[in-house]
């Protein structure tokens, strides 16, 4: 790991996702890993699990009074979807998508579809 590299500390609040879209449950998408990247932006770097009518196409982001929520999407393969921010598959990595999110600060909550983490930079 670089020394840009992973500098979160994941506290786990033990909240449900509310409202918000969250796809895919926690264990579904392990390793998680956020990393501040070059500007003002954070790299989501996750596992996609291997399914036959199923994908990540990115994750989905909203910043609502100083709080950053990221969910990660899943797709069926024949519905029309998209993602806020798309992710890339680099070859050397597959079923490793990275998406890149715009962030000036805030407090950042994973959202899953059984739990939310909570992230301090």
């Amino acid at each position: 790991m670089s020394a840009t590299g992973l500098l979160a500390l994941l506290t786990f609040t033990g909240c449900a996702a509310g409202n918000r879209r969250a796809d895919y449950k926690k264990n579904d998408v392990q390793p998680v890993k956020i990393e501040k990247a070059e500007g003002n932006s954070l790299q989501i770097t996750y596992h996609m699990p291997a399914e036959i009518l199923f994908y990540s196409p990115g994750v989905d982001f909203k910043n609502d009074h100083g709080v950053l929520s990221i969910a990660i999407r899943r797709c069926g393969i024949n519905e029309k979807c998209d993602a806020m921010a798309k992710a890339a598959m680099p070859p050397a990595e597959p079923w490793t998508p990275k998406a890149t999110v715009p962030y000036a600060g805030e407090k950042v909550v994973l959202v899953y579809a059984d739990t939310e983490e909570t992230l301090t930079f």
